[in-house]
């Protein structure tokens, strides 16, 4: 019996002290937070402070690249759009307004990974492996462009503003718990745990609202800038594409970022609202049909070349040389392609001799070009054909739907 109550008083004195030291935890985290959220000193704006103290820590974490060619590209784009940013508001969907001038400096992380993130105060870092993936200046801007904007729209300091608020509401309960020494250690675990998770789900909304605002306000960055906008679009298509491949994950509260496919969608309605063309293979060259020069036979020949099929082998034809006919050939169709080109509006002549688009004249084939493909004329001109309504079909299936369920 005695010795039963000692266990039992010692028992009581460890929960105490264990809940003493919890309670101490939790008010120092949260101070720690609000101090952030108002700022160190009165010397620095506070959200400079931060982001030049926390880029200093994430400096000491990774390996930087210090290549002379790729950090000039990347400063150079870099400038060109915070420039816009610290001179023109732009309109915020989520987080602080108001034109606040920042010293924006981008730097390379040596990783693989498609990556790029920002830290308070316009501290930018772009990985090497996003490096890899852009296939333009004009995508590699619109992913500096989306950086910028959480930077200049505030969306660190408002998550941080909102983590205050919603810690203290979601871990009230625990802690009333724990003060007044009502429940188990069961109980309080339950209710940190929930408190935990709606954070969680709260706070990750708050970023999947910051990235869709990231987007929206990296267009209207963009379209102040040489480089065109439709650059984010086709690097996000990209992603999208490439997730395809991989098996579904449902994250639900931890998705911290929109489904890239509504990403895509939501940037095609804003462009399209902007009368801005979404002229894809201007931004991205490996989607377009591009020239491939042959020698072959003794003769020179030239390629029109779309994602790894040939579409059509020119010779010259006695006043224009095969190069000339075949960029004069890749141009309309990459115009036609991005000016939504059906199968359908695809057709031969009557003589068989010439691809018509939307009943004009595409490609005029000639014997000279016959020769070159060891085919007759009539034949050139079917592949080519053929050709033209398989890339089609490629792109139709590659192209963001704009509803979920088309």
């Amino acid at each position: 019996m005695g010795q039963r109550i000692v266990n039992t008083e010692l028992s009581l004195r460890t929960r105490r002290t264990g809940r003493d030291r919890l309670v101490a935890l939790l008010l120092v985290a949260f101070g720690l937070l609000c101090t952030l959220s108002r700022g160190a000193s009165a010397e620095e704006d506070p959200e400079i402070k931060l982001g030049r103290e926390s880029a200093a820590e994430n400096d000491k974490q990774v390996k930087l690249i210090t290549d002379k060619d790729l950090l000039e590209r990347v400063n150079k784009i870099g400038s060109q759009i915070a420039a816009v940013a610290n001179e023109i508001e732009v309109p915020v969907q989520w987080g602080l307004p108001g034109l606040k001038k920042l010293p924006y400096t981008f730097k390379i992380v040596d990783d693989k990974d498609v990556n790029a993130y920002s830290m308070p105060g316009g501290f930018i870092y772009i990985n090497r492996g996003l490096l890899d993936f852009t296939k333009s200046d004009d995508e590699l801007a619109g992913v500096i462009a989306h950086e910028v904007a959480h930077a200049a729209h505030h969306h660190m300091m408002k998550l941080i503003a909102e983590q205050d608020k919603i810690q203290w509401a979601a871990l009230g309960p625990a802690l009333v718990s724990i003060l007044l020494g009502k429940g188990g250690s069961e109980t309080t675990s339950n209710l940190l745990l929930a408190g935990q998770l709606y954070t969680i789900a709260k706070m990750n909304g708050y970023g999947v609202e910051a990235e869709k605002d990231a987007d929206h306000a990296a267009v209207y960055l963009l379209m102040k800038t040489p480089y065109n906008p439709v650059g984010l679009l086709t690097f996000i298509e990209r992603l999208a594409r490439q997730e395809r491949l991989k098996p579904e994950v449902e994250l639900g509260i931890y998705r911290t970022h929109p489904p890239t496919l509504e990403r895509a969608q939501a940037l095609i309605r804003q462009l399209t609202e902007l009368g801005i063309p979404i002229n894809r293979r201007e931004v991205d060259p490996t989607l377009g049909a591009r020239v491939e020069m042959v020698t072959t036979d003794g003769g020179v020949y030239a390629d029109v070349v779309m994602n790894g099929t040939r579409i059509v082998r020119l010779a010259d034809n006695g006043t224009t040389g095969a190069e000339e006919r075949a960029k004069t050939v890749a141009k309309m169709v990459n115009s036609l392609f991005d000016d939504n080109l059906l199968a359908f509006d695809l057709s031969l002549s009557s003589d068989k001799t010439r691809v018509l688009a939307r009943r004009r004249t595409l490609i005029a084939l000639t014997d000279a070009d016959a020769r070159a493909s060891g085919l007759t004329v009539q034949q050139v001109a079917q592949n080519a054909l053929d050709a033209l309504r398989n890339l089609l079909w490629q792109d139709q299936f590659n192209r963001t739907p704009l509803t979920s369920a088309s």
